[in-house]
């Protein structure tokens, strides 16, 4: 009964749409194929290995949901941050994990948002789990890690909103050398 109890407020939680951040993270080893399985998907719904993400010097991993005006309101930040990095021929990926929805509507979310980027299942329990694992309570959150899995800056969110593309410079200087 207590972990059910507890897995009903971290899905709460996580639902949430607010302007907490990251808590107390899991950021021990871990691999691409731990975090995020080992298909993602593209709004069309197509599937792509997770190789994909190997030579990624830098992942954004997106908490959002499609009902949040907050994440509303983000999404097009991040968007163009992404789309300047891609300009610039920089390294990097998103990964969105929205929890409690179907994939259909994740797809369409994906697609009415204009997200070129990929995402998890969200019927897969990988949202939930990653959410656990880095601590996020609130949405929009994003988490800034590299492609061995190392944490790069749990407050992604804040280095997009005040820093557009230029936050990435900073990630880089956090990863491995």
């Amino acid at each position: 009964m207590r972990i059910i109890a507890v897995a009903i407020l971290i899905a709460c939680a996580v639902s949430a749409c607010g302007d907490g951040g990251p808590t107390t993270p899991d950021t021990g080893p871990v691999t691409l194929s731990d975090l995020f399985g080992t298909q993602l998907y593209k709004a069309d719904g197509s599937q792509v290995g997770i190789g994909v993400l190997q030579s990624t010097s830098v992942i954004g991993i997106y908490f959002a949901s499609p009902t949040c005006p907050a994440c509303i309101a983000f999404s097009p930040v991040l968007l163009e941050a992404y789309n300047d990095l891609e300009t610039q021929g920089r390294s990097f990926e998103v990964v969105l994990a929205v929890h409690g929805v179907s994939d259909t509507f994740l797809f369409d979310f994906m697609t009415d948002s204009g997200m070129p980027w990929l995402a998890v299942s969200s019927q897969s329990g990988r949202p939930n789990t990653l959410a656990q694992r880095f601590g996020v309570q609130w949405v929009p959150t994003l988490i800034i890690i590299d492609s061995t899995g190392k944490t790069l800056s749990m407050n992604g969110r804040e280095e997009v909103t005040q820093n557009g593309s230029g936050a990435y410079d900073s990630w880089i200087a956090a990863g491995p050398g």
